[in-house]
């Protein structure tokens, strides 16, 4: 088969989202080995992104990772032995809990901006400031309805 006919349709959006989040998190990897947590696992570092952006629970993290509660909790397990991530119980419940950062983790959250803002520059060399906020602007339009 040849190659026009095997990637035809490979522009899609959703495809190319998938390869902007895969080389997005290649290159927080590679730039998160220059800093204090440079030995964190990746599925850590990104389980402790989801939950540094909005506090949540396990089921909660287990969907947005699509990965097992069991696997969850054991990654949020690691960034709790870590210092980073503590549980709280959830308002009006004495049974659900909710991971949310620490004081150690709110610290630790400015290298992932650090991190970000390296990336964002990245992009901004490829496409130009313009491009760039415009993608912003229809990220965030795109999101607005899961608010």
């Amino acid at each position: 088969m040849d190659d026009e006919k095997r990637y035809k349709g490979q522009n899609n959006l959703r495809g190319l989202v998938q390869d902007a989040s895969e080389l997005f998190d290649g290159m927080a990897t590679e730039l998160r080995k220059q800093t204090a947590f440079g030995d964190s696992r990746p599925s850590d570092a990104k389980t402790f992104m989801l939950i540094s952006r909005h506090p949540r629970g396990l089921t909660e993290l287990a969907e947005a990772l699509q990965i097992s509660r069991q696997a969850v909790h054991k990654s949020v397990q690691r960034l709790v032995e870590a210092g980073v991530v503590e549980f709280e119980y959830a308002p009006n419940s004495r049974r659900d809990k909710i991971a949310d950062l620490t004081e150690k983790g709110i610290k630790a959250r400015q290298v992932g901006f650090e991190i970000s803002s390296r990336i964002e520059e990245y992009v901004q060399q490829r496409v130009g400031q313009e491009d760039l906020e415009t993608l912003r602007r229809i990220l965030m339009a795109l999101l607005e309805e899961r608010d």
